[in-house]
């Protein structure tokens, strides 16, 4: 069964939120909330760390998709972080990669859009 965990921690006022486990049909509603609370307490971006999840279909990517319409909306910078081909082959076959801004790791995510 799958257990989807999400743990959000704050770097420079920016929430970090960590996922593990499976972004599929089931899951994708709680992370898109979670998100979406996030966006809704107005921070100076916001980064989605998924180098922990062992599952990523397709809601996963319409998750992120979404999240990144309502973060532009908001005038809020949306960062992915990745080092995964779970996650990472799924967003270049559908070419949401390019419309992501994605890193491999917290660290560049909060340099990059911290600034």
């Amino acid at each position: 069964m799958n257990q989807l965990r999400q743990r959000t921690t704050y770097v420079q006022s920016i929430p970090i939120v960590a996922i593990t486990g499976e972004i599929d049909m089931v899951s994708s509603a709680p992370v898109s909330s979670r998100l979406a609370e996030l966006l809704d307490r107005n921070p100076p971006a916001l980064v989605v760390d998924l180098r922990e999840v062992r599952f990523f279909g397709s809601d996963g990517i319409r998750a992120l998709v979404e999240t990144k319409a309502q973060a532009d909306e908001l005038g809020i910078k949306f960062g992915v972080v990745s080092d995964s081909r779970v996650v990472l082959r799924p967003l270049e076959m559908t070419a949401v990669d390019q419309l992501l801004h994605l890193f491999a790791d917290v660290d560049d995510a909060v340099t990059a859009l911290g600034g």
